[in-house]
């Protein structure tokens, strides 16, 4: 046993040395692995990943062992062994590892099995050049070979910074296990708990993403003996089925509260072997206006929530949930709930949270391009402190990894948000990501190899980083540089340097659901350095060395080609100039609207053709923007808007027409504004730096045999905007059609992006 063998040690040293160890000689083995025979599997597979990539390296296959052979190098993994005490306090409840060495004996251990993991893949690391750089089973995994690998750092210990750490992702085994390689703990393929898993030693969390309807409150078990149990909207009891994305459950109702918990004790008792049981809100905003759900809330301080107040809807959920969660803390103690702060519950409620519920908090709507903190996030930066006043216990759950194929630099980014949330004692995160991967069970995901071509960069540094986000960043990417093009690694640094200095020069923001044809035409194309990034790689070409880091390469650069030549070209709208303020005419074929250029291409987001037509025209005079939009509809009858009287600023839920026009704000920057309205007027707008804009515009509408007209006048001052004959402003058009239940259609203008003024048309003013 390795106890055993560790106190003999002890009689003949004690003394923690600085020795090089040799694993191999001229290709022939110089050590071996020990492992307890009754060792975790994650133990057990550290040992095989140890034993195979020594013998990739150095063609010599160490025999792993339970107990001392005659090998005169020993390499034991374990456990809290006894001999380290000190190391093994420091690596209490974390999956840390340390590395120490006795005289021709090296330990690599932890307080748990994944440390063990971590330890092996760590050493590895440390002691050769192999580098994990994408998931990519032919050439993503780099090394050089050495048939005389020796061991020359062995005395360390490192503890992790966030004690949570991955990346969710569609099932894609070699993508999961380059996670593990890298350190992550918490894979979304391995957090259910069964032998197949257990050996990668993850964090384990039962019930998946979305989940209320999905796993809990099934629409086939319910529906149709408790209706009351889902929401009630627009006076009808809805089901899951009537939409795309689900919807949300009666959280006022007490038999639903003691059906969800008669479900969860079935669940936690099939399923015993999880600390973390997710309960999380479907993906939607689809909440119930049955008359108590819609009642005030009065808390037990005697505080008043009204339905319009921002936190209603939170407050609401987490009085629900609280019923859970007291059940939960009373009949199983030692477990936890975990649930979106997301949507709605991005917000922090009025009430208090119970203790064992902890927020997989989701900023959904952060500008990636700026760090939380900045004030270009002031909105969600508020919503995260908010959180952390109460004294939630939070998961920092991003979109950084959900990139197409533009080289996004988000590693600064995530560095820096992981490091101002571990201030306030976040020690926890995940992200989504595109695993690398073309198809699966018969799915197809384009982007998921162009976006590792282009990104294997950022994400390998964030996944390295997320250990420990004080690391720097540079050093980081130039490790990655370093070991995979070798010779290469400055012309290739150089490449991304050219490209990120373009994507923050360009301006505007970034979220999760950027255009990577945009990307490249603003950060590269009009930055006019296509022929630099081509060249820098050209001559990298000339230099990378080793095989892999060859194929590497080749596939940026293939990538890079492929983008570049389908960047999407720029588009644009004349304006006709007028005299004074246009009649508003609904088919805007008379007066001034006559002979007015039409923009009438729009499209899906699959880029097809749109089941009904939309036109708009653009008149201007020196004070006011026209815009005169007309929305089609071969039965006007059946289109669906809430009725006319909605609250300013809530999302109009129906048929409506949508734009955004570039300006300033009052102090000078650049920025764009929202208007959107419905069928019956209801009025969102919003810019994109002021949330609680509210513009001085005019909207007039009219409905015609054909579908309705709307005709929009906004001033330029309200964009603060002064008008000349040499302004450049941009605009994009969106149409959403409604006929209520699934039969809805979204289009946009020659296939721009809301909210990437980057993808937007462009005004010419004649």
């Amino acid at each position: 046993m390795i106890q055993k063998f560790i106190i003999a040690l002890l009689a003949i040293t004690a003394t923690v040395c600085h020795a090089t160890i040799p694993l191999a000689k001229d290709g022939v083995p110089q050590a071996e692995i020990i492992i307890d025979e009754q060792a975790n599997p994650a133990v057990k597979y550290a040992a095989e990943e140890l034993q195979h990539w020594v013998k990739e390296i150095s063609g010599a296959e160490v025999p792993i062992v339970n107990s001392s052979q005659e090998m005169p190098y020993k390499l034991i993994l374990g456990v809290n062994p006894e001999l380290f005490p000190g190391d093994l306090e420091k690596l209490l409840d974390n999956d840390g590892y340390a590395v120490r060495t006795i005289g021709n004996t090296v330990y690599i251990f932890g307080s748990c099995p994944k440390g063990v993991l971590n330890g092996v893949f760590k050493m590895l690391f440390k002691n050769s050049d192999i580098i994990w750089a994408r998931p990519n089973v032919e050439f993503g995994t780099i090394f050089s070979k050495n048939p005389n690998f020796q061991l020359t750092q062995t005395d360390y210990i490192d503890i992790p910074v966030y004690i949570l750490r991955g990346w969710q992702m569609v099932s894609h085994i070699p993508s999961e296990i380059w996670q593990v390689r890298n350190g992550s703990n918490w894979v979304a393929k391995f957090l259910a708990y069964n032998p197949q898993t257990v050996k990668y030693g993850m964090w384990n969390e039962f019930g998946g993403g979305h989940n209320l309807v999905r796993i809990y409150i099934p629409e086939n078990k319910y529906y149709g003996t408790h209706p009351e149990f889902y929401p009630m909207i627009e006076g009808k009891r809805v089901k899951p089925s009537d939409f795309k994305n689900s919807c949300q459950l009666c959280f006022t109702n007490q038999e639903l509260v003691k059906t969800f918990i008669k479900e969860l004790d079935e669940r936690i008792k099939a399923n015993p072997d999880y600390k973390t049981y997710r309960i999380m809100i479907e993906d939607n905003y689809h909440l119930c206006e049955c008359p108590e759900c819609m009642k005030s809330i009065k808390l037990p301080n005697g505080k008043i929530v009204l339905p319009t107040d921002k936190n209603f809807r939170s407050t609401q959920f987490f009085l629900w949930l609280n019923q859970i969660a007291r059940h939960m803390k009373k009949n199983y103690p030692t477990k936890r709930i975990l649930t979106f702060g997301y949507f709605f519950t991005e917000i922090p409620p009025a009430c208090p949270v119970e203790s064992n519920i902890s927020i997989s908090f989701c900023p959904i709507s952060k500008d990636s391009k700026a760090p939380m903190n900045s004030p270009l996030n002031a909105k969600s930066n508020k919503q995260f402190l908010n959180w952390m006043k109460i004294g939630a216990t939070l998961t920092w759950r991003e979109y950084f990894g959900l990139v197409g194929s533009f080289p996004r630099p988000i590693d600064v980014i995530a560095m820096a948000d992981w490091k101002y949330a571990n201030k306030y004692g976040v020690n926890r995160t995940y992200s989504e990501m595109n695993a690398d991967i073309k198809s699966i069970l018969g799915k197809t995901y384009g982007s998921g190899i162009k976006c590792w071509d282009m990104n294997s960069l950022y994400f390998w540094v964030m996944t390295n980083g997320s250990w420990n986000p004080y690391q720097n960043v540079k050093t980081l990417r130039r490790e990655f540089f370093k070991r995979v093009y070798g010779p290469a690694a400055s012309d290739v640094e150089k490449f991304y340097s050219t490209i990120e200095t373009g994507w923050y020069d360009a301006g505007g923001n970034s979220q999760w659901n950027d255009s990577s044809s945009i990307s490249w035409k603003s950060s590269v194309v009009e930055m006019g350095t296509v022929e630099t990034c081509r060249s820098l790689l050209d001559s990298a070409a000339k230099k990378v060395i080793n095989p892999n880091g060859i194929k590497m390469l080749s596939a940026l650069r293939n990538t890079f080609e492929f983008q570049i030549k389908h960047v999407e070209p720029s588009f644009f709208i004349k304006a006709k100039k007028v005299s004074s303020t246009p009649e508003f005419d609904p088919d805007f074929n008379n007066g001034d609207w006559g002979g007015t250029e039409v923009a009438s291409r729009f499209l899906t987001k699959n880029k097809e053709p749109t089941r009904e037509k939309t036109a708009v025209r653009i008149l201007y005079d020196n004070n006011n923007i026209y815009i005169g939009a007309k929305l089609f509809d071969n039965n006007p009858n059946e289109i669906f808007s809430k009725k006319a009287g909605q609250p300013r600023d809530k999302w109009p839920i129906g048929d409506k027409f949508d734009f955004f026009l570039t300006g300033n704000t009052k102090s000078g920057e650049k920025c764009y504004y929202q208007i959107t309205f419905d069928s019956n007027g209801n009025l969102y707008d919003a810019c994109n730096l002021n949330k609680d804009w509210n513009g001085d515009f005019e909207v007039f509408r009219k409905f015609t045999k054909d579908g309705w007209s709307a005709m929009i006048i906004v001033p330029f001052k309200t964009l603060n905007v002064k008008f000349s004959e040499d302004l450049k402003m941009k605009a994009m058009f969106l149409r959403y059609w409604d006929h209520k239940s699934k039969n809805k259609e979204t289009s946009f203008w020659e296939n721009g992006k809301p909210h990437n003024y980057h993808s937007f048309g462009n005004i010419i003013f004649n």
